[in-house]
């Protein structure tokens, strides 16, 4: 969650091979990756995530989206390779 500050243990996806389509839960419920930059030391991490160019519809279809880490001041220092994310029926996305 983007108000988590700075919890402990810090908590880096750098050296995860990400394979496959993700939903992300918190606590049970369906929740979507943020798509405005998150502030420094938040979401349980140093440079937290978001996504780049916001969340498509149900009829977009899989697009395509860059994602950004928040740090030194700059929401976007980090960037990812792009990544796939498609809106799913009953209002919920994968990535």
């Amino acid at each position: 969650a983007t108000n988590n500050q700075h919890s402990s243990p810090i908590m880096c996806d750098a050296w995860v091979s990400w394979n496959g389509w993700y939903r992300l839960f918190i606590q049970g419920q369906s929740v979507q990756m943020p798509d405005t930059c998150v502030d420094e030391y938040s979401c349980g991490t140093h440079a937290p995530l978001w996504l780049n160019g916001g969340h498509p519809t149900v009829e977009d279809g899989v697009v395509t989206r860059d994602v950004c880490g928040h740090w030194s001041n700059n929401c976007c220092y980090f960037r990812s390779n792009p990544i796939k994310v498609k809106a799913c029926p009953g209002d919920y996305y994968v990535y």
